[in-house]
């Protein structure tokens, strides 16, 4: 059986969820909600693309997009959520995916079991699926498929999104594995959007969460996809990595959950800033208030981190939008440093005098890092200090915290639903479970 086949089969099995699996996947629906709904009313490209949606959509469908008060059709909900759960770049992340496998896989499961009217704990298993889907496929692709474009979140994303909704539809294998043989061909998302700050970004997870349910419908309705998608003679693995590992893909599947590794952010930008923010918000209270300004500071990166947010080009050193200093990790120190916060109230802050000056003495150098490692040097005269970051806050094995968590989602949601909504979701969202009706749940979540 190729390995393909095999996660389409653990795809409609019975699950074995360890423990910590359902209490993490609340916290991570939580943080998706927060996001997407401070998103749907505050991100510059929501204006554009609900216009466009709009025009696509014009009726008044059944599914619901957060912070939204019309419906739609259940494909355009898809994609509205996953734009909107990406647009801050506030979303969960996966260090083996190397990618945000929340945005694609909980936007499409939302509109499906919306539609089907399932349980919390139907909702919860197929989120199960869904991340460990993609999060397999993801690390068996590895960061190399950066180096060749693409952009791991939605590639491997739609995997995952499939899985979610096959879980829901109760699939049988064979259906599961045509799903993911037209995923494949759907399967898309380049970095190119690096160039000028492009809004592909933030659509891709909702072009993945819109396809997987596109290519489920098809394959439900007896439509035949290509064998061994993921890992076939011309597939996944081979089509867009350099140095693929299969294995990845079923080693330990049922048994090692590899979704416990997915991390919460808590600063809105490329998680490969986070740990030279985590550095020099550490780095600032051992520094003078006075002299902080005349700081010369050096952050050593992963060849990796180098690549995607520490080259000194120009949408770096001087960025002209959220996007190129989201990609910044001259901005995101420099902000860090001198603010003592990073927050989506920062990027107010783009070309600013003293923002600007202070990011022109930040240098970057290439470390012998792992790929979130971070070390942040700041000189000031002849006083040296020095933080290294081997694993930024919001990582399992450093994790954000109820507490943290609480106050990420309220400093989000009560814009949009005022306190005592968004502590009646808080509540809903710990009781996710058999006893939850989805559609209402769901429902509740617009404006």
């Amino acid at each position: 059986m190729s390995a393909t086949a095999k996660l389409a089969e653990f795809t409609t099995s019975e699950l074995r969820l360890p423990e910590l699996v359902l209490p993490r996947l609340r916290d991570l629906v939580l943080d998706y909600i927060g996001i997407s709904a401070f998103a749907s009313n505050h991100a510059e490209n929501v204006l554009a693309v609900r216009a466009a949606v709009d025009a696509l959509d014009p009726g008044d469908g059944s599914a619901t997009v957060i912070g939204e008060p019309r419906g739609y059709r259940s494909q355009y909900a898809a994609l509205l959520n996953g734009c909107y759960a990406h647009s801050l770049d506030f979303d969960d992340t996966n260090h083996l995916q190397v990618g945000h496998p929340g945005a694609p896989v909980i936007s499409a499961a939302l509109a499906e079991a919306e539609r089907t009217g399932a349980d919390g704990s139907a909702f919860l298993e197929a989120l199960a699926v869904g991340y460990e889907v993609s999060c397999r496929v993801g690390a068996a692709v590895g960061a190399s498929s950066y180096d060749r474009g693409f952009h791991l979140t939605s590639t491997s994303g739609i995997f995952g999104a499939v899985a979610a909704i096959a879980r829901l539809r109760s699939f049988g294998k064979e259906t599961v594995e045509h799903a993911f043989g037209l995923a494949l061909s759907k399967a898309a998302g380049t970095m190119q959007y690096l160039a000028n700050g492009a809004w592909n970004k933030r659509l891709h997870p909702g072009f993945a969460a819109h396809d997987a349910l596109v290519c489920a419908t098809l394959a439900g309705a007896g439509v035949r996809g290509a064998a061994d998608a993921i890992d076939g003679q011309y597939g996944l693995l081979r089509g867009y990595s350099d140095d693929p590992n299969p294995a990845a893909l079923i080693e330990g599947l049922g048994e090692t959950w590899t979704l416990l590794e997915t991390a919460i952010k808590p600063y809105p930008s490329c998680r490969f800033t986070h740990a030279a923010v985590d550095a020099a918000l550490a780095l600032r209270a051992r520094a003078p208030e006075t002299e902080r300004a005349q700081a010369e500071i050096r952050i050593d990166l992963s060849p990796t981190a180098m690549k995607i947010v520490g080259e000194p080009v120009a949408a770096k050193l001087r960025p002209q939008g959220s996007v190129d200093a989201q990609f910044s990790v001259y901005f995101q120190v420099a902000a860090a440093w001198l603010d003592g916060k990073l927050d989506w109230q920062s990027y107010q802050r783009i070309g600013a005098a003293d923002l600007t000056a202070m990011t022109d003495r930040i240098s970057t150098e290439v470390g012998d890092l792992s790929a979130h490692e971070t070390v942040v040097t700041a000189r000031i005269h002849d006083q040296e200090y020095t933080e290294s970051v081997p694993l930024p806050l919001g990582e399992p094995d450093n994790w954000i915290g109820d507490a943290a968590l609480r106050g990420k989602f309220t400093g989000l949601a009560e814009p949009v639903y005022g306190a005592d909504r968004a502590g009646r979701i808080v509540h809903a969202v710990a009781e996710l479970g058999a006893e939850t009706d989805m559609r209402t749940f769901i429902a509740s979540l617009r404006a």
